[in-house]
């Protein structure tokens, strides 16, 4: 066994006790993911630029950045890489989802609607306005739809993590021979 080898399953040995629950802890073990990634990619490993791309899409141990995730994807790509080219043909839906996102994010949670003014009249006090109780409707549609859509993407957040440490386990190709 070279030594590369023995060094990548040693860090993997080191990184899978070291991933706890929290996010925090997801949150480094995403960090040393990125480094290992990039290091990778940087030696002109084409599944580990493709790789290193869905981090940058996904903000996975960086910041999300979508025009650096295509810089990575097009030098895949041009090494052949069917999913890079896949990425790259989808580029504009790709960009649209995320801006949709941001901006859900930049709204946040939805502000409470304003109480009924009481104007005396109990009869009318007692039974709550249309208009605040349709917006309160769209407000809990709004706030189950963040909610869904941070699952959704913490979901792919999952899957690219898993993707690049089933890759670290069995790597293919020169690099670790």
């Amino acid at each position: 066994m070279s030594a590369r080898s023995t060094c990548l399953i040693l860090f993997v040995l080191v990184l899978l006790p070291a991933v706890p629950a929290n996010s925090a802890g997801l949150d480094d073990a995403d960090e040393r993911l990125f480094k290992v990634q990039l290091a990778m990619a940087e030696k002109g490993e084409s599944r580990a630029q493709y790789y290193l791309g869905e981090m940058h899409e996904q903000g996975l141990g960086t910041r999300q950045d979508v025009d650096e995730a295509f810089k990575w994807y097009a030098k895949a790509a041009e090494q052949g890489d069917a999913m890079a080219k896949r990425k790259l043909a989808h580029r504009q839906e790709i960009i649209s989802e995320i801006k949709q996102e941001q901006e859900a994010e930049k709204l946040g949670s939805p502000v409470p609607a304003t109480p009924p003014v009481n104007t005396g009249n109990t009869a009318k006090s007692a039974v709550p306005s249309t208009p605040a109780t349709v917006a309160r409707a769209d407000q809990d549609r709004l706030e189950q739809d963040r909610i869904k859509k941070a699952a959704e993407r913490e979901k792919r957040r999952a899957m690219v993590r898993a993707m690049v440490l089933e890759r670290m386990r069995n790597p293919v190709g020169g690099l670790f021979e």
